[in-house]
């Protein structure tokens, strides 16, 4: 059995850590094995393909003007489900994201940059109802005209957006997809790029420096953010605000499993940090929040480092399956499954949320 340490973390205690601890578990099981899965060609007018998966398991794919499901769970194929009117993403997508909202009911798409005109498309949300066969257009899908790198769902109603300009500092913005549709900055002062972000199980926000740019934080710093400091009145300073977890990479992808172990994909050429996926220890995580220091990329225990691709030159996105337990590795249109799939993670008992940590050896 995974160790777990838990305890009550009151609500009323404004910026109060809560995390999944597992000791053992999937982190030591990621990896030994992968399947390939045939994913969808990358489309005319895209350099990649986005993925995430669907409530029920099955994995979705976007490129060009194509959003593609799989099958079956597991079978590793998709098919075309849907096709986005070229005039709501203003004439095509180079796909930047593609994030399932927790209650499986929403789909927001970045459409990217476009390059020929020098304008950033829009991010699009449309229900996962219209993964019909049909044609995702303006009577059936909001768009919202905010820059955008890479996002994650703080709820099923607000996407968080991870954006900035090159050599400016960065932001994460919070969408409200609902009604007025209003935007606002959380996280601001990111010294560099945008990278990836993720929500843990308790709100806790996680976001990083994807690529540094003149004083302040690495390439491939993660800081999280407490969902009492994120979610109050004003943005907080990256630089200054949260905790750091780690440098790794360049973070432009970020997730968790069920078990609290931090996925981490991107690379620094800039300091030969890359041609991996990290996978970073739920332990690891916790000391981070408990205030027992970051984790180190020389520490076997804490952080492994994937290569299902084998090149060493790789630059991982990543998906993780809820539902199977999967980690999926995705370099550009090269993707690949763990087998065995881990345990679908720890579930959460009598309304009490987990918190964990072990001590550093002195």
């Amino acid at each position: 059995m995974p160790r777990i340490f838990a305890c009550v973390c009151a609500a009323a205690i404004a910026g109060a850590w809560c995390s999944v601890a597992s000791g053992a578990g999937s982190f030591g099981t990621y990896g030994d094995a992968w399947r390939a899965i045939d994913a969808p060609a990358v489309a005319p007018g895209s350099f990649n393909t986005k993925g995430a998966a669907l409530a029920d398991g099955r994995l979705v794919a976007a490129t060009g003007l194509g959003v593609y499901v799989e099958t079956g769970v597991g079978t590793g194929q998709f098919a075309l489900a849907a096709t986005l009117d070229s005039a709501l993403v203003g004439g095509g997508t180079d796909p930047a994201f593609l994030s399932v909202s927790p209650d499986g009911s929403r789909i927001a798409l970045g459409a990217g940059f476009d390059f020929g005109a020098g304008a950033t498309r829009p991010v699009v949300v449309f229900d996962t109802a219209m993964l019909n066969g049909g044609v995702i257009d303006a009577s059936n899908a909001s768009a919202f005209e905010v820059q955008h790198y890479e996002a994650a769902w703080a709820d099923n109603t607000r996407l968080a957006v991870t954006a900035g300009d090159f050599g400016s500092p960065a932001r994460v913005d919070l969408i409200d997809v609902t009604g007025a549709a209003s935007v606002r900055t959380i996280v601001s002062g990111i010294a560099g790029a945008s990278s990836g972000i993720a929500f843990d199980q308790f709100g806790n926000l996680y976001t990083g420096n994807g690529f540094a740019s003149g004083a302040g934080s690495a390439t491939g710093a993660i800081r999280a953010f407490s969902s009492a400091a994120w979610d109050g009145a004003g943005a907080i300073d990256f630089e200054t605000g949260g905790v750091l977890v780690g440098e790794m990479l360049s973070a432009s992808g970020l997730a968790f499993d069920g078990e609290g172990n931090l996925f981490v994909g991107g690379g620094d050429f800039g300091d030969g940090d890359f041609g991996y996926l990290g996978v970073v220890a739920a332990d690891a995580v916790a000391d981070a929040l408990a205030g027992l220091g970051a984790f180190s990329l020389v520490d076997a225990s804490s952080v492994r480092m994937l290569d299902p691709v084998g090149s060493g030159g790789a630059f991982y996105d990543l998906v993780f399956n809820g539902v199977t337990g999967e980690l999926v590795a995705i370099d550009g249109a090269s993707w690949f499954a763990t087998v065995p799939a881990p345990g679908a993670g720890l579930a959460l008992a009598g309304g009490l949320l987990l918190v964990g940590g072990r001590r550093r050896a002195a």
